[in-house]
């Protein structure tokens, strides 16, 4: 288990397209996690996803970089081999970093992933 290995950004739409349908979904008050494995098993890639009808861009952007800091506490004891598309639901847009993840613990661990 490498601690300092950086967190793969997940970019390709076709990639998050497969985890919307194809992919395990867990869900919770302020997040949803799809997981689908990975072709490549050596590494985890996260893609973050927050709809415009949750506010404007300002905090759109806030609760992205809430939900990547929740993961990245979690980074370097997750499975390897899979990618994690989270979205935020609209609690999550004045959340506290804390509640998201805690949040985020219990469902990776539902998922039988940490």
């Amino acid at each position: 288990m490498n601690k300092t290995r950086r967190i793969q950004a997940l970019k390709e739409n076709h990639l998050f397209a497969r985890a919307y349908r194809k992919g395990r979904c867990f869900s919770g008050k302020y997040v949803a996690i799809y997981i689908l494995k990975n072709s490549d098993k050596t590494s985890n890639k996260l893609g973050i996803t927050v709809a415009k009808s949750r506010g404007n861009a300002v905090k759109r952007n806030r609760a992205k970089r809430i939900i990547r800091e929740a993961y990245r506490v979690f980074h370097p004891f997750i499975k390897e081999g899979h990618i994690f598309v989270i979205v935020a639901r609209q609690p999550c847009i004045d959340a506290h970093v804390s509640v998201v993840t805690s949040e985020i613990e219990a469902l990776l661990v539902k998922a039988a992933l940490l």
